[in-house]
């Protein structure tokens, strides 16, 4: 009896990653890449330090999701995000509102990229008025990621999943801080339940 209550914790843990996986945004390359963004020494020189937030995209579908939490709209300026990296020009990817809050979402396409050849996401801060399509000098939160080869299909190694953000606010009204704490989760229940079942094992042949 021991050993069925096991298997069946087991199935349902795996149950619940195949769910997960089915739910998630399908990509050309399998898994998007998730990227934090955070205060970044050497790149961020404007707005608050305790902000944060995280990129989703892929270059194969030319698609992006950004999400962001305490960082409070600034009278006069507007977020932008844009990629930068390597030997092509910075990419502007797309305004982020933010609300009084402090927390944002927005979800993109990748219009007109021509190279897979940047690697660092950063948030902007534009004065109003200014040109969208001139990259402002005022950068606020950046993460930096893996580059894929152009003309490729598939991503690198380097497309890998970030551990959970640290709660240090009100969470973002998006799906991407959910869909890491929610794998996680299913992941820790999928290896208690195969734990428990090989220990239930283990005692039945002794």
């Amino acid at each position: 009896m021991r050993n069925r209550a096991c298997l069946l914790l087991a199935a349902m843990a795996l149950a619940a990653v195949v769910g997960l996986a089915t739910h998630a945004p399908a990509r050309a390359n399998g898994v998007p890449q998730l990227v934090k963004l955070t205060y970044l020494d050497g790149v961020s020189n404007w707005g608050p330090k305790n902000a944060e937030g995280v990129l989703e995209f892929s270059f194969a579908e030319a698609y992006a999701r950004v999400e962001v939490k305490n960082l409070s709209p600034v009278d006069g300026y507007v977020l932008d995000g844009w990629l930068l990296g390597g030997s092509a020009a910075p990419f502007y990817v797309g305004p982020i509102p933010v609300q009084p809050s402090g927390v944002g979402a927005v979800e993109m396409k990748l219009k007109d990229l021509k190279s897979y050849d940047y690697n660092l996401f950063v948030v902007t801060a534009r004065t109003q008025g200014a040109e969208a399509a001139t990259m402002p000098a005022e950068k606020s939160i950046a993460g930096r990621f893996a580059v894929i080869g152009d003309g490729t299909a598939t991503a690198q190694s380097g497309d890998s999943r970030p551990g959970v953000l640290p709660d240090t606010g009100e969470a973002p009204p998006g799906t991407a801080w959910k869909r890491i704490g929610l794998t996680a989760g299913a992941m820790a229940l999928t290896a208690l339940g195969l734990g428990l079942a090989l220990h239930a094992r283990r005692r039945k042949r002794q």
